[in-house]
């Protein structure tokens, strides 16, 4: 089967001007197009969410055998199982490697660039432009955004999660320890920050990486130094009860009683974790469950043996259920 057609969108990103951490604001759009592609039609929308430290493509060999992510849901589109729709993968990269796909005072605001790409696709793409039409989806990092996209945005009518960032107890937390020996390693925080340009890196350093990311993410004011932003003081272990709690504010769990009305109008709410998660990101999950259903919202929730990595073969089998949202996505307007 032939690899899926590729184009690139460059978008000049006024969300993204004058950012604080002086990121880029000229971003690169890639969507996939389907199989089949005609442009006198109209298409539903799924937009991926990479995960952190990834870059932001779907065509890169994911595995050491079989085809890229983008290439799987390729060939689901041509067997039938997903149905044909625009595959769009935006950039909310930063310095620190992710943004978390939300607006953030430290970083960004990129769950407001994300509805920039989203009104850029429907601009100069045979779209349906309409949020019954568009589904948000991703893993760990990018599940994370999936879900907090659908929270707080309305441009979404399904949602999808491999792996989300969720329980900050099980998936952050036990990450910290690790974090501050390998900053004490490095000597110090701006040591370890030097090197990212080094690569490629152990999952030693992606793990440090991560979690000084998390707190530029979950930061409260431009120029907030990393140091600063962790839930603990990297130099004494001295713990920061203010930080975490702040940290815990954007933990999916505990939205989802704010947000319960708004993850109740989703047409598809889907969750999907391994239960041996490298991250123990089952846990998270399972919480994330729990708390969806405590408070009546509909979803489909799927564990699997497998662990946090090499799970691409997962995402067709979740976006294959938006066949019953999007019956006739693919109808000319």
């Amino acid at each position: 089967m032939s690899a899926p057609d590729v184009v690139a969108l460059d978008h000049d990103s006024a969300c993204l001007r004058g950012n604080p951490l002086g990121d880029p604001h000229r971003r690169r759009v890639e969507v996939h197009l389907p199989p089949g592609y005609d442009e006198t039609r109209r298409y539903p929308v799924i937009y991926w969410l990479t995960g952190y430290g990834a870059r932001p493509t779907l065509t890169g060999q994911a595995l050491a055998f079989g085809d890229s992510p983008g290439g799987l849901i390729h060939r689901a589109m041509a067997d039938g199982r997903v149905p044909p729709a625009l595959l769009v993968v935006p950039d909310c990269t930063t310095a620190y490697g992710g943004s978390q796909f939300i607006n953030s005072a430290t970083s960004g605001r990129y769950l407001d660039h994300l509805a920039e790409v989203v009104a850029e696709v429907d601009r100069r793409l045979p779209t349906r432009p309409d949020a019954t039409w568009r589904a948000v989806a991703g893993k760990s990092s990018g599940g994370y955004g999936a879900l907090v996209a659908a929270m707080t945005t309305d441009l979404f009518g399904a949602a999808l999660a491999h792996s989300p960032d969720a329980g900050f107890e099980y998936t952050y937390l036990p990450l910290l320890p690790r974090t501050l020996d390998a900053v004490a390693a490095a000597g110090g925080i701006d040591a370890l920050l030097a090197r990212r340009s080094d690569g490629p890196h152990d999952a030693t350093f992606m793990v440090a990486m991560s979690i000084i990311a998390m707190g530029m993410c979950y930061g409260d004011k431009p120029g907030l130094a990393p140091a600063e932003a962790l839930p603990c003081d990297p130099s004494t272990g001295d713990f920061r009860d203010e930080v975490w709690h702040r940290w815990l504010t954007h933990d999916p769990v505990r939205m989802v009683p704010a947000h319960r009305d708004r993850l109740a109008a989703l047409r598809l709410l889907y969750v999907d974790v391994g239960a041996r998660d490298d991250y123990a990101m089952h846990w998270g999950a399972r919480a994330l469950h729990s708390a969806l259903d405590r408070h009546g919202v509909r979803h489909i929730y799927r564990e699997h043996e497998g662990g946090h990595h090499g799970i691409e073969t997962r995402f067709a089998d979740s976006l294959a259920e938006l066949t019953q949202v999007w019956r006739s996505g693919t109808e000319t307007r």
